[in-house]
């Protein structure tokens, strides 16, 4: 057999391909599903090392001890290989490192008895070299509690091609290929356990090859997409560099993909500083949106927004999108986060233009009529409507130039809002001329109401600067209603015709309208 000559060099080139795919791999080690797969690498890697360095050692402690060596990585590779199928499958396992430590508890012990077998003979009942086809290495005849270290290990391996197995039945078809080219190269070192002692194959380090188809498997299925097709390494980038952010969840509720835009979003929104939201559940989120959990529970699609508590203002767009067609919960769900925020700044800032009156911050006319106009008047109230005017506006402006009278102005419309912002509702209706709508007991108590203001505005002093001051009076007109039927534009007359009797009796004064006359629109 010409070829078994350079058979060692086969195993070391072996370990060379493996340690390739380990490094390479190692840069994916953060994406779903791939965060074991360069250990696994590795490790086998290290197999085929310790096999060759068994073969070449020319003494039998030498040999021994390169064996030794090798059932370390051989036996951390049966449990990384059910690591990686299992966070492949379910890339959320959350726990899987806490279990992978507790499961490598025996793996440790196997390898330290291994090691310091020549002591207590627990391990080995018989150790020989055995050559074949030229091939000399270590063999050994185990005892029971070796082969039960030895069962428990190869575990993993065949629930790793169970677990699987099984999930072929819920992958999307998009998967299919991948999940099935996985599974073949998986089955190749579980089921070779079994056959090379049915096969009597019993040549040195014949395990390690088994690997081999493993983990290329792996390793083309989870990678080789991503190295030789633009398509993934574009995408890849667009999603690092969107600045939308983008969530994707399996069947579970659990995090399988997010990019960096998403997870500064999802701090935002839950002030949860987590940086590595891969495998978390998304309910670390929906638990605070019950609106969006109840979409998402059902699998529907919808769109939402999001406004975060805070000085930032922060408003954030959020769109459910199914993974797939077929009405299922059993499927995962693409979530997008898009930045609302100046937009909502851009209509807020629309809105307060279009209904507050630039200088002095109340209603403007129109949006105060509209809002009086929906009034509906409590049983046992009435509605009452003062009308303000500034005496003498015009006298001020002559007098100290127009910045006075916006002064008086903005100083008038403080006073208003400092006495009727939380019980009423008030506008600038004209120049100098204000109003403000509320409900009262009856006309003694919008009186005493508006006869107050009145009062408090006449000890008011308006300082310009050293020299000059304002001292400002108002005139005020009052309607009353207790009747829902009378329209704002009745109450409004009749405020107005008691305004133009204070302003014509001397100003600084307060009227009572009359109760206002419903005034029915003629037709024909």
């Amino acid at each position: 057999m010409p070829w078994i000559q350079g058979y060692p060099y086969y195993l070391l080139m072996g370990s060379v391909l493996s340690l390739y795919m380990g490094v390479s791999s190692y840069r994916h080690r953060k994406l779903a599903g791939r965060r074991y797969l360069w250990i696994l690498m590795l490790l086998v890697s290290l197999i085929f090392v310790a096999t060759a360095g068994e073969i070449m050692s020319p003494s039998f402690q030498s040999k021994l001890w390169w064996k030794n060596v090798q059932q370390a990585p051989l036996f951390f590779s049966a449990l990384f290989t059910y690591a990686v199928v299992k966070e492949y499958v379910s890339p959320s396992t959350g726990r899987l490192p806490v279990k992978l430590a507790i499961f490598s508890i025996p793996i440790v012990m196997d390898v330290l008895l291994i090691f310091t077998d020549s002591y207590h003979h627990l391990m080995r009942s018989e150790v020989s070299v055995l050559t074949v086809a030229g091939v000399s290495g270590i063999a050994v005849k185990p005892t029971l509690l070796s082969m039960a270290f030895i069962a428990y290990d190869q575990l993993f391996g065949l629930y790793a091609v169970c677990l699987l197995a099984v999930s072929l039945l819920n992958t999307p078809r998009v998967y299919l290929r991948t999940n099935i080219l996985l599974l073949a190269g998986l089955l190749v070192p579980v089921i070779s356990v079994f056959l090379l002692p049915l096969l009597k194959i019993t040549i040195t380090g014949f395990t390690a090859f088994t690997y081999l188809p493993a983990i290329i498997a792996a390793y083309f299925a989870l990678f080789v997409s991503s190295k030789l097709t633009i398509f993934p390494l574009t995408k890849n980038k667009i999603l690092e560099h969107m600045k939308d952010g983008v969530v994707l969840t399996d069947r579970y509720d659990n995090i399988i993909g997010i990019n960096d835009a998403a997870t500064a979003i999802l701090y935002d929104i839950t002030r949860i500083a987590n940086d590595n939201w891969m495998g978390k559940n998304i309910d670390l989120f929906m638990k605070s949106h019950k609106d969006i959990a109840a979409h998402y529970s059902q699998r529907t699609e919808g769109q939402f927004e999001v406004v975060c508590s805070g000085a930032g203002e922060l408003c954030y767009g959020v769109s459910l999108i199914a993974t797939e067609h077929a009405a299922t919960e059993n499927k995962g769900m693409l979530i997008v986060f898009s930045d609302h925020s100046e937009k909502k700044r851009y209509e807020r800032e629309l809105v307060y233009q279009a209904t507050v009156d630039d200088l002095t911050g109340l209603y403007n006319r129109r949006h105060f009529m509209q809002r009086v106009q929906i009034q509906t008047i409590p049983d046992g109230l009435g509605l009452a409507l003062l009308l303000f005017d500034i005496d003498d506006f015009k006298l001020i402006n002559d007098t100290y130039g127009h910045l006075a009278g916006d002064q008086a102005l903005v100083d008038f419309s403080n006073k208003i809002l400092q006495v009727y912002q939380n019980k009423g509702i008030a506008g600038r209706v004209g120049g100098e001329e204000f109003a403000v709508c509320f409900f009262a007991e009856d006309k003694s108590a919008a009186l005493k109401e508006a006869e107050d203001f009145r009062t408090m505005m006449s000890d008011y002093t308006i300082i310009l600067n050293e020299q000059d001051s304002i001292h400002l009076t108002a005139s005020i007109g009052i309607s009353f209603t207790e009747r829902r039927e009378v329209t704002f534009e009745d109450l409004y007359r009749e405020a107005d015709e008691a305004l133009y009797h204070s302003k014509n009796t001397g100003k600084n004064r307060v009227t009572l309208g009359r109760e206002p006359i419903i005034r029915e629109t003629v037709k024909g």
